[in-house]
C-alpha cells in the first residue's frame, strides 16, 4: 500500500471514529433540550460542509415532474397517516409515523445509526 493510500486509509478511519463517538455523544443527551439541538444541527451543517467541499464539480438536479409528483403523493399519503392516527384512538391499534419511530429507536446504539445515517444524508444531499 502506498504512503499516500495508508495516509487516506487513517484519515477516513479517525474521521469515522470520531463521527461514531459524537454520535454516541449527541444522542445521549436530553431529549428536546438546547444542547441536544445545538449537537444536531452543528452536525447537520458540518456534514454538509463536508459534502460540499468533498462534492468537486457541481451540477444542478432538475426535478421531472413525475418525480415531483411521487415526492408529493409520498409526501400526503404521509401526513394523512400521521394525522389520521393522530386523532384516533387507542394509540396501540392507530400508531403514528412517530410512535413507530420510536419503538425503532428505542436503544443507543438504534439512535446512532439513525444520526449517522442521517448525516451521511446530507453529506450527500449536499455533495449533489
Amino acid at each position: 500500500m502506498s504512503e499516500t493510500r495508508a495516509v487516506r486509509v487513517a484519515g477516513a478511519l479517525t474521521a469515522a471514529f470520531a463521527a461514531v463517538t459524537y454520535a454516541w455523544w449527541a444522542t445521549g443527551l436530553s431529549t428536546f433540550t438546547l444542547p441536544s439541538t445545538l449537537a444536531v444541527v452543528g452536525a447537520g451543517v458540518a456534514a454538509m460542509a463536508f459534502g460540499l467541499r468533498a462534492g468537486g464539480r457541481h451540477t444542478r438536479v432538475h426535478l421531472r415532474r413525475p418525480d415531483m409528483v411521487a415526492w408529493g403523493v409520498l409526501f400526503i399519503v404521509l401526513s394523512a397517516w400521521e394525522l389520521t392516527a393522530f386523532v384516533q384512538a387507542p394509540r396501540a391499534e392507530h400508531p403514528t409515523l412517530s410512535s413507530l419511530a420510536d419503538a425503532v429507536l428505542d436503544t443507543h446504539p438504534a439512535r446512532v445509526l439513525a444520526f449517522l445515517v442521517w448525516l451521511a444524508g446530507a453529506a450527500g444531499l449536499a455533495r449533489r
